[in-house]
C-alpha cells in the first residue's frame, strides 16, 4: 500500500515506523511518499494512492473520500514563539492582536490564524521563525517537535510563550475503497497502543 505524507512534519518520523509495524502485522508492505500538504491530500483523496499516513481530525471536514482509523498515533502541541511581545496564551483569540507567520497548506495553522490582525503564510515551518527573527511579524505558529528540531541546528533569538495554542491529536486515513481494512488495522494499532508501543 501507498500513502501520501506532508513533507516537513516531525510526526512523519514518530507514526511511519507505527504504520510500517501495523500493516506488517497484516501482512501488508507499506510505502510512503513526501509531498506538501495540499498535494498528498488531493493524491490520497483521489484514490491514486490508498491514504494519508496522518492528519488532525480537521481534515473530515474537507470534501475528501478518505475515512479515519479512529487511534490517536502522535499529539501536536501547537506553540507560539515571540521575539518582542510576552503574554500568557489563551487558546486564538489571543493571538487576533498580531500579525503571525506560519506554514501554508496546513489545516490547523489556517484555523489557529483566521482571527490574527495580519498572517503571512511561508512554505516551511523554518521559514515562519526567520520571518519572526527577522521581525517581520510578531509571532509564529509551529508544532513543538519541529521548532525544537529547528532551533536545534537553527539557534534564535526568539522565545516559547505559554501554554499550547492547540493540541493535535493525529489519525493514519484511508481512502473509502479500503474501508473494510479499517477494523483489521484499528484492532492491531489498539493492540500496539495497549502494549505501550504507541505513545
Amino acid at each position: 500500500m501507498r500513502f501520501s505524507t506532508m513533507e516537513g512534519g516531525a510526526a512523519s518520523k514518530i507514526i511511519m515506523p507505527i504504520l510500517t509495524r501495523a500493516y506488517g502485522q497484516l501482512g501488508i508492505k507499506v510505502e510512503f511518499k513526501f509531498y506538501p500538504a495540499s498535494r498528498a491530500a488531493l493524491k490520497s483523496s483521489s484514490g491514486l494512492y490508498d491514504g494519508e499516513t496522518f492528519r488532525g481530525m480537521d481534515f473530515i471536514t474537507e470534501k475528501n473520500d478518505l475515512l479515519p482509523v479512529t487511534v490517536v498515533l502522535a499529539e501536536v502541541n501547537w506553540w507560539a514563539y515571540s521575539k518582542y511581545v510576552d503574554f500568557k496564551v489563551d487558546g486564538y483569540k489571543s493571538l487576533a492582536p498580531y500579525s503571525v507567520s506560519s506554514r501554508r497548506g496546513i489545516l490547523a495553522a489556517d484555523n489557529i490564524l483566521q482571527h490574527v490582525r495580519q498572517k503571512l503564510m511561508v512554505n516551511t515551518f523554518k521559514q515562519a521563525l526567520l520571518t519572526l527573527e527577522a521581525g517581520r511579524v510578531d509571532l509564529a505558529i509551529i508544532p513543538e517537535k519541529v521548532a525544537l528540531s529547528i532551533l536545534k541546528d537553527n539557534p534564535m533569538d526568539i522565545q516559547l510563550l505559554q501554554p499550547a495554542v492547540r493540541v493535535d491529536k493525529l489519525y493514519h486515513f484511508l481512502h473509502k475503497k479500503h474501508k473494510k481494512l479499517i477494523p483489521k488495522i484499528s484492532a492491531v494499532l489498539r493492540k500496539m497502543e495497549k502494549a505501550g508501543e504507541i505513545k
